[in-house]
């Protein structure tokens, strides 16, 4: 899977196919929904600019997605007290 992020992803999902990409979608078990069930290629994803060149700061999507349920908590928390 970390073959296929990215620019080298581009060239990797060319040689693959559509067909063969959107196939393989219906046929890939899903992970169990738990904590700590995150992928370790997700940990380490190198974002692109909008020239499609690499940028130079990693970003660790798991970071990202407990920070964002964090910040939706304290809201849902929020919006109860003030009823």
């Amino acid at each position: 899977m970390a073959n296929l992020i990215g620019n080298k992803g581009e060239k990797e999902f060319s040689k693959i196919g559509f067909t063969t990409r959107m196939v393989s979608m219906g046929h890939q078990a899903c992970g169990a929904l738990e904590l700590w069930n995150y992928p370790v290629w997700l940990r380490d994803v190198v974002p692109q600019n909008v020239d499609a060149t690499d940028r130079a700061d990693h970003v660790d999507l798991a970071s990202l997605e407990s920070m964002w349920l964090a910040f939706f908590l304290s809201l849902n928390l929020i919006c109860i007290l003030l009823k």
